[in-house]
């Protein structure tokens, strides 16, 4: 009879602590177990030798149980209780719990002074840098770029803001605040719940004699202590995130700072004017860009004038020569021609002489 009131009891305090866990749970389990789940599960018990020494060896299992109950409760603080940052508040009842992260990017010409500055600024304001990081050399134009994600106190973020503003340009910047007020309280009453239901645990293991009862107890217990550890580590977590604000900067090296104007509404004439200004200064750009352009490839130009003017000369003195050749066909021609007119001229005065000659000598046959 004794034993299945205290099953039942067992079984009733898992239902509920179940379903309290399923209703209030919002932090993500780590994969780690402690080690006395695995001291559990070797136990004579679990390979099939359940024998007297398996009993006592649960009940120094719940020795330990309350040892730890006692280091985890009464001897050291409780759930997140760090050194606070001055100023800070982390407790619901005076106010939102809320997480700062500022994000900024700016340039100077004194890289190495604004960032040597920084880190002074970040220990002098008790913070530290998280992480870090820099590409470039800084010489032969080679600029600079850093990022640095700081943690400072809340209370001090501002004034760390303000300093690094003092000391080089801002091209922007951003920030953001999380509200982790309801999951800080839900996490602390759970805390508490299971604070309570593992001292049940233990009440009931002291009283079990049954070694299955003490099996499923023990089990229970190393759950329970994992919950324990794990929404105890994201109270410390949300605690460190609110004392301490996150600034996230990202320092550029540059040749020359650029002043920031302050904003204004642009009218309509001043957009006219500034439509122009750009017409006339793309102009210039584009005859300026023109005139480099002409003087990169006059080199190119005078070569190629040479060749052409090469080209020139091979091509009259051929075209010359081929003329001269003309002229002299023609010439021949033409004397050829007159040759064949003189020769045919002198066969027709041959042959009138030779007309003349036989009508005078008719003539004279005649007289005769």
């Amino acid at each position: 009879m004794k034993k299945r009131i205290i099953a039942a009891t067992v079984a009733g305090i898992l239902a509920v602590s179940m379903i309290a866990g399923c209703a209030k749970s919002k932090s993500s389990r780590e994969p780690a177990r402690a080690d006395t789940e695995s001291a559990a599960y070797d136990t004579p018990y679990m390979s099939g030798a359940a024998t007297n020494d398996s009993l006592g060896f649960y009940k120094g299992y719940e020795a330990a149980d309350y040892e730890y109950m006692e280091e985890s409760f009464e001897g050291t603080p409780a759930a997140g209780s760090v050194n606070p940052a001055p100023d800070v508040n982390i407790d619901p009842s005076l106010g939102r719990l809320l997480i700062r992260t500022v994000s900024i990017t700016a340039e100077t010409t004194k890289y190495v002074e604004v960032a040597s500055n920084l880190e002074s600024q970040v220990k002098s304001f008790g913070g530290y840098i998280e992480y870090s990081a820099m590409s470039g050399t800084g010489n032969n134009r080679d600029l600079r770029t850093g990022t640095y994600t700081v943690r400072v106190p809340a209370d001090k973020l501002d004034a760390l803001i303000a300093s690094v503003s003092s000391s080089c340009t801002v091209t922007s910047s951003n920030e953001g605040t999380t509200d982790v007020t309801l999951e800080y309280v839900d996490t602390k009453a759970r805390v508490e719940s299971l604070r309570v239901e593992y001292s049940q645990l233990l009440e009931l293991l002291d009283k079990a004699e049954d070694l299955d009862t003490i099996i499923i107890l023990q089990n229970r217990l190393t759950d329970v202590r994992y919950q324990i550890e794990s929404s105890e580590s994201r109270i410390r977590v949300l605690e460190n995130q609110v004392q301490y604000a996150t600034l996230t900067l990202t320092l550029r090296e540059v040749l020359e700072e650029k002043e920031v104007e302050e904003a204004h509404v642009v009218t309509y004439g001043e957009r006219v004017m500034n439509q122009f200004k750009d017409m006339w200064e793309n102009t210039v750009e584009f005859f300026q860009d023109l005139l480099l352009g002409i003087i990169a490839i006059i080199p190119g130009l005078v070569f190629m004038a040479i060749i052409a003017v090469v080209v020139l000369i091979i091509i009259f003195s051929i075209r010359k020569k081929r003329r001269a050749r003309r002229a002299k066909a023609l010439a021949l021609k033409e004397a050829e021609k007159k040759a064949e007119e003189k020769k045919s001229e002198d066969k027709k005065e041959t042959k009138e002489d030779k007309k003349e000659e036989k009508k005078e000598d008719k003539k004279e046959t005649l007289k005769e």
